[in-house]
């Protein structure tokens, strides 16, 4: 089960935070004020209906977190600039995309114990690229993307956890730019790590 809640610090600024599995990630909508001692607030909120599982969902042995599961809603051809990243039943994706019709570049370094198999690239042209390196262990990718989507799938085997690290124009992103699963969740900061 999902459960997220909105830290409010004294100073009167708020985060949401996810917490699944060992991952804390955060999220964009609140209810149900609930006080704490030491004058801060936490409020619960509700997370997005999650998609129903497909049989190839069901059958997956890659074991996850809920948080990373399903595709970011906000995830369309000439959406909001930046990367995208969840799980299903087809295993794991990495997607960019930007709402203008300049290029962006987008690069990024996947690292996990792991060995990463069945790379499939999405829409790639020209200057696009995906290498896997270091054994199988590294996987780096560069897309100039448009207003399309350009993207890359796969499946890891082993390890328990994935670290990514994510840039647009060589310089990391921020991570209101980073889009994680169906509730469009954000990381806590960038580079971050996903624990199995």
């Amino acid at each position: 089960m999902i459960k997220q809640f909105l830290i409010k610090t004294l100073a009167g600024a708020g985060v949401f935070a996810t917490i699944a599995a060992g991952a804390v990630m955060f999220a964009d909508n609140a209810s149900a004020m609930t006080p704490t001692a030491g004058g801060s607030t936490i409020e619960q909120v509700m997370p997005p209906a999650p998609p129903t599982p497909s049989t190839a969902a069901l059958n997956d042995s890659e074991h996850w977190p809920a948080a990373i599961e399903g595709r970011p809603t906000k995830l369309d051809d000439g959406s909001a600039r930046g990367w995208y990243f969840w799980h299903d039943g087809n295993g794991l994706h990495l997607d960019t995309t930007t709402p203008q019709d300049k290029g962006h570049v987008f690069e990024a370094v996947l690292t996990t114990k792991g060995t990463f198999r069945d790379i499939d690239k999405i829409h790639l042209e020209g200057a696009d690229d995906v290498k896997l390196l270091d054994n199988g262990h590294k996987l780096v990718v560069q897309f100039h993307t448009y207003d399309g989507i350009d993207g890359v799938n796969f499946h890891i085997d082993g390890g328990d956890s994935l670290r990514l690290r994510l840039d647009e124009g060589g310089r990391l992103i921020d991570r209101s730019n980073i889009f994680i699963g169906h509730g469009n969740a954000h990381p806590w900061n960038d580079p971050f790590t996903i624990d199995r």
